[in-house]
């Protein structure tokens, strides 16, 4: 009985965990219908210092809260920051 009682957090929790995670990037092709309702992240690699176009990756909610990623080429923030 113990056993049971004890073993049902550690179920909740990799559960919980599991839920959290980030979903596998898709890459963007140009005409791809995109619904996205919320942004929650946006990263690009870090470190480089040049003005470069990088592979950026955006994790959304789509309209039914379903959590995306998406994976997409642009310019580095470096670019901006040189002005």
């Amino acid at each position: 009985m113990k056993v049971r009682v004890m073993l049902l957090p550690v179920l909740l929790l990799s559960a919980a965990a599991q839920a959290a995670q980030t979903p596998t990037p898709v890459d963007y092709r140009y005409g791809m219908p995109l619904d996205i309702a919320k942004v929650l992240d946006l990263r690009e690699p870090a470190g480089d210092q040049q003005c470069k176009v990088v592979q950026a990756t955006m994790t959304y909610l789509d309209s039914h809260g379903q959590e995306h990623a998406l994976r997409y080429l642009k310019l580095a923030e470096e670019c901006s920051d040189q002005g």
